[in-house]
Parts: C-alpha cells; sequence; structure tokens
C-alpha cells in the first residue's frame, strides 16, 4: 500500500535538484560575465585616471590664450575677464554633509568677448522652494582659477527652464540651452571654481564617478556570487546522489526481506 507515495517521492525530488541544475547552470555564465564586465570596468577607469593625473599636474592654461582644442577635461585654467552679474543660474539637488541645496553657475565673459560659464559652488536652499538663493558675483574685472569641465549629457535631463526670472533653477548644465537664455554664444564647457577665487562660493568638489577599486569590488561580488551558484549546484547534484544511494539501499532491502512464498 505504502509503495506508490514511496516511489513518487524519489521523482519529485529528482525533478526538483535537476531545476535546480538547469538553474544553476544558467545563472552562473551571466554572474562571470558581469564580474568579468566589472574588471573591464576598472580597467578603464584606471586608464581613465590616469590621463586625469597627468592632466591635473600640468600648468595652468590661459583663457584667452590657449586654443580650446588643446584643452582637456579637469586642466587648470587661469580665466580673465568679468562676471555678466544677476544672472546665475541653481542647479538643482546638490547636496553638502545631507544638506540640500544648489550649485550657482555664472557666466563669465572673458577679455576677449567669448562667455564661459562658471560653477562657483554649492549654497543651501532656502525654508520654501520659492526662497532662492541669489549670491551676487563681484563687479570688475577678475582673474579666476577653475578647471576645464565636460558638462555631463544626460538623455532626460537638459538646462531648459521655465522661469522668467533670475535666478533660473536647472536640472543640468546644458551650454546650448544656456546660451539661447543669455541670447549669446557660450563655450561647449565650463569652468568648476577653485576656492579662494573671486566670486566662489563653498567649492570641496566631490568625485561622483565610480572609482576603479569600487568597480573591482563590484567584480568580487559576482564572482562570490558565481561561487556561491557553484557550491549550491554540487550540494544539489550530491543530495540527488544521497538520495539514489538511500532509495538504491531501500530497494535492496525490501527485496532480501521479502519470502519466496509471498
Amino acid at each position: 500500500m505504502n509503495s506508490q507515495p514511496t516511489s513518487a517521492a524519489p521523482q519529485c525530488s529528482t525533478a526538483f535538484h535537476w531545476k535546480v541544475t538547469l538553474l544553476c547552470l544558467l545563472t552562473f555564465p551571466v554572474l562571470m560575465a558581469l564580474g568579468f564586465w566589472q574588471l573591464d570596468r576598472a580597467e578603464q577607469k584606471r586608464a581613465r585616471e590616469a590621463a586625469l593625473d597627468a592632466v591635473r599636474i600640468q600648468p595652468p592654461a590661459s583663457l584667452p590664450g590657449t586654443e580650446l582644442a588643446d584643452l582637456q577635461e579637469q586642466r587648470r585654467l587661469l580665466l580673465q575677464g568679468q562676471y555678466l552679474t544677476g544672472r546665475n543660474w541653481l542647479l538643482d539637488n546638490r547636496q553638502r554633509d545631507g544638506q540640500v541645496g544648489y550649485e550657482v553657475i555664472t557666466p563669465f565673459e572673458l577679455s576677449d568677448g567669448r562667455v564661459v560659464l562658471v560653477n562657483r559652488g554649492w549654497v543651501a536652499a532656502g525654508d520654501d522652494r520659492t526662497d532662492r538663493p541669489n549670491p551676487l558675483a563681484p563687479s570688475g574685472e577678475h582673474t579666476l582659477f577653475a578647471r576645464w569641465q565636460t558638462p555631463s549629457e544626460h538623455p532626460l535631463l537638459d538646462g531648459r527652464t521655465t522661469d522668467a526670472d533670475w535666478p533660473k533653477v536647472i536640472v543640468a548644465i546644458d551650454t546650448e540651452a544656456m546660451a539661447g537664455v543669455l541670447e549669446s554664444p557660450v563655450l561647449d564647457h565650463y569652468a568648476r571654481l577653485d576656492d579662494g577665487s573671486p566670486g566662489a562660493l563653498i567649492t570641496e568638489w566631490q568625485n561622483l564617478e565610480v572609482s576603479a577599486a569600487k568597480h573591482l569590488g563590484y567584480a568580487v561580488q559576482w564572482f562570490a556570487m558565481a561561487a556561491a551558484v557553484v557550491i549550491w549546484l554540487l550540494a544539489t547534484l550530491m543530495g540527488l546522489r544521497k538520495r539514489r544511494r538511500t532509495t538504491t539501499a531501500n530497494s535492496a532491502e525490501c527485496g532480501s526481506g521479502s519470502s519466496p512464498n509471498d
């Protein structure tokens, strides 16, 4: 009477183990691929960091006086000119030490007439969204110390705004859109101001890029998950083998205990 449930249990167990095996075989190469992808990203970041380090130690380039084609990202700059005062953009959703605020972008007219956008640093937001900070830039001719920066490109973020008055809130630095507001061409890069320069606010610039070390950490995590899948698969196969041995042994005992006259 008990033979049917007993035989059904090993069949269900075998089916479960094979499902686990199939899942492991499908998951393992994906995890390994993600691990190697992170290793490749780490190598790319190492190369980028080395290139940026080489640029950072170069002497400052003067604007005007240097061809734009010769400027690389993070190159130190000496800017000669004057702020276009009263025209601030507030780059939204910028936090410092857990406090919400803005980064202030002010146009700066170089002595040759060209205009470059200058990120002057961070200011805290007001208690109300309508209470917008509007730090004035110093008037007159100034020499600024800054870094040459490439605006980030995000498909869902741009520098357009519906604000009629200054300051205008934006969610990204978009040189083309901001030039349209000024009704004057601006350079396609912007300058990130150094601490101590005229008009500088709270700088303490944060590097938001994922470092090579973090990519290596992510790779280790993916490889660890792949190793866990292998261990799970081996445990599953060993469990299946053990169950088969137990089933075979039970069958042999039942066979040896039966009477020839039964």
